[in-house]
């Protein structure tokens, strides 16, 4: 394919709608995107899923035809899921618009598909947190995924340690501020894992970096597939006397509203526990 020169790339800049530079910003943020995503976040006014959903595609394609945004030969669900189950990612031109300033090209490679399922999954979930705002809940203000969410710190005996969360969130209602990392688990990693994970927490928040950033130390909301997944992990947290399990919640992925919904009403969520 030609290269996209600056003038043609500009021209495609001033004709992009409001909602053209959501899919791309979003899109740009989460790496990757299924066509149910897209349409859940951007597509909220139509009568019916199927016209949200053929609405979704129009414009879709509209920014694939511009190199705006690409798609996977493989989709979600496989063939039978249709067009709902497309991947979709930045092209060239996508690429270019949202790259940050000064910030390196970011390349697309084929992904593995463990990469693409959690990836996905963590996607789904800022996707829900969107939707818990449009339901009435509190606004999703602020949100960092993968590396926009890391934070270097030096651990307990100096050495240098990466707290590495999938998602960092904040939401806001007309009150408070809550402050949420949160962790999409597949039931791939042991509970091993997830409890050295934990302690990586544990140790950031006793640097209180993250205090002195948000005013309080963010609630770990751990997302894992199974409520028999959730006691198992819950009661070795609990077992774990390195660990103050206050700061940890355990839940399944449809458990997610009703938590923020339930832990942002408490004051324990907003101070500091001793």
């Amino acid at each position: 394919m030609k290269n996209i020169s600056p003038n043609e790339l500009d021209r495609i800049a001033r004709t992009l709608s409001s909602r053209d530079w959501r899919i791309l910003n979003f899109v740009s943020a989460q790496k990757f995107a299924t066509t149910t995503h897209l349409r859940r976040l951007c597509f909220t006014d139509h009568a019916t899923i199927g016209a949200a959903t053929r609405a979704t595609l129009r414009v879709l394609d509209r920014l694939l035809e511009r190199r705006l945004v690409g798609r996977l030969e493989r989709r979600v669900g496989g063939g039978r899921r249709g067009s709902a189950g497309f991947i979709w990612h930045l092209d060239v031109a996508g690429e270019r618009l949202t790259r940050p300033a000064g910030a390196p090209k970011r390349h697309v490679r084929e992904p593995s598909i463990a990469f693409l399922e959690h990836t996905l999954a963590v996607t789904d979930t800022v996707v829900a947190l969107h939707e818990l705002a449009q339901d009435g809940g509190p606004a999703l203000t602020r949100f960092e995924v993968e590396t926009a969410a890391w934070r270097r710190f030096l651990g307990p005996h100096g050495i240098p340690v990466i707290l590495k969360p999938d998602l960092y969130a904040q939401l806001s209602s007309d009150d408070y501020d809550d402050h949420w990392y949160l962790e999409v688990d597949r039931g791939t990693e042991s509970l091993p894992v997830l409890l050295a994970k934990s302690h990586v927490y544990a140790a950031y928040r006793a640097t209180q970096a993250a205090q002195a950033e948000h005013g309080v130390f963010p609630r770990v909301v751990w997302i894992v597939p199974t409520q028999r997944r959730v006691a198992r992990l819950e009661a070795a947290i609990h077992a774990d006397l390195g660990l103050p399990d206050r700061i940890f919640t355990c839940i399944t992925p449809e458990e997610l509203p009703a938590t923020l919904r339930a832990e942002a009403s408490s004051p324990e969520q907003r101070k500091e526990e001793p």
